[in-house]
């Protein structure tokens, strides 16, 4: 992989599962995200969870030198946290509301990787937000296996019904390099 210093170390918030899903690939693009932001000197704002797509971007990031910043609610901290997770400074907070907006509040940008209702709900949060004007913050969404197109799919026909702005919310990457690279050149 390629391992440059980006000229301003972003904080780098990557919404994904805690679950591994039902495709090795997941975890794979989830390592090599980490990995990423690790060698471009970048921070890892994630969920905390040492399991699943969470896990994997986590241990990639770690193992590659990237500070790490998990924010977890109390009551996930059992449920997500293993003996997996690597070391991290620890954002701990009263509900996933409060998770949520403290990770947005840190973001240079977004990196969005598949999972489940509550990487949807983050999701949509960023999302709402850019369509209201008050995030201006990149978002990208890494897409293996074509796992974001019915997402896609759903904004098309939210917009063409007219219950959505028409634009740009986010872009589709290939890979991990491709999204961390958007994200630098949004935020240079």
């Amino acid at each position: 992989m390629e391992e440059t210093k980006a000229v301003r170390p972003l904080s780098v918030c990557v919404f994904c599962g805690a679950s591994p899903g039902d495709d090795p690939v997941y975890l794979e693009i989830a390592y090599q995200v980490g990995e990423m932001l690790g060698r471009r000197r970048h921070r890892l704002v994630y969920g905390a969870g040492g399991t699943g797509v969470m896990g994997a971007v986590a241990r990639g990031a770690a193992e590659h030198g990237a500070p790490i910043t998990g924010v977890i609610p109390s009551f996930l901290r059992e449920r997500e946290m293993s003996v997996e997770a690597p070391a991290q400074e620890m954002v701990l907070t009263k509900d996933l509301f409060e998770r949520k907006q403290r990770m947005i509040g840190m973001a240079d940008g977004f990196i969005v990787l598949p999972g489940g209702f509550g990487t949807l709900d983050e999701l949509l949060e960023v999302v709402s937000m850019r369509a209201l004007g008050v995030c201006a913050q990149p978002i990208v969404l890494v897409n293996p296996g074509s796992f974001w197109n019915p997402f896609v799919d759903l904004l098309k026909h939210l917009v063409k019904r007219g219950f959505a702005p028409s634009g740009d919310s986010f872009v589709l990457a290939d890979g991990p390099l491709d999204a961390v690279r958007h994200l630098e050149q949004r935020n240079a």
